[in-house]
């Protein structure tokens, strides 16, 4: 499926065509393009752009990756109708994406793997174990697993 120019990101043409299945485009309000006459019969500027996070995927039925998400990618988070959150990073969670979890009931599962995605980085069987448990039990699907860049 080919979306028109006036969507903006890159990320959501690549979204369309990786996970046909999301229904994505259903999920988008075109915006025109900069110097469009296009007035959309809209009323005027009040649609909303959904933007996925950097590197966003659908893993599989219910389970999805990125990057950190940041408020841009709020309303896109919203649609996918997430229960869980499993976070992998060691730093605490920003403030406004707590908020934004309280409000939408998103449980957040925070399991602080250090290093990066190098082959030889330790992560403990214990902490991989528990993120598993986590990730298989559907009663936290949908879920999106994220650490800083999706990597």
């Amino acid at each position: 499926m080919k979306l028109p120019k006036s969507v903006v990101t890159e990320e959501v043409q690549e979204l369309v065509m990786v996970a046909p299945d999301l229904k994505i485009s259903s999920l988008l309000k075109v915006v025109p393009a900069e110097g469009s006459n296009d007035n959309g019969g809209g009323g005027g500027g009040g649609e909303e752009l959904f933007v996925p996070p950097l590197n966003f995927a659908m893993v599989d039925n219910g389970i999805f990756r990125s990057g950190f998400p940041d408020t841009s990618n709020f309303p896109f988070l919203q649609t996918l109708g997430l229960r869980s959150i499993i976070y992998l990073c060691p730093e605490p969670y920003p403030e406004a994406n707590m908020e934004f979890l309280k409000s939408n009931r998103i449980q957040l599962f925070q399991f602080g793997i250090e290093g990066c995605k190098e082959p030889f980085v330790n992560i403990p069987e214990d902490t991989i174990r528990e993120a598993l448990k986590v990730l298989v039990d559907v009663k936290n699907h949908p879920v999106l697993i994220h650490c800083k860049r999706g990597k």
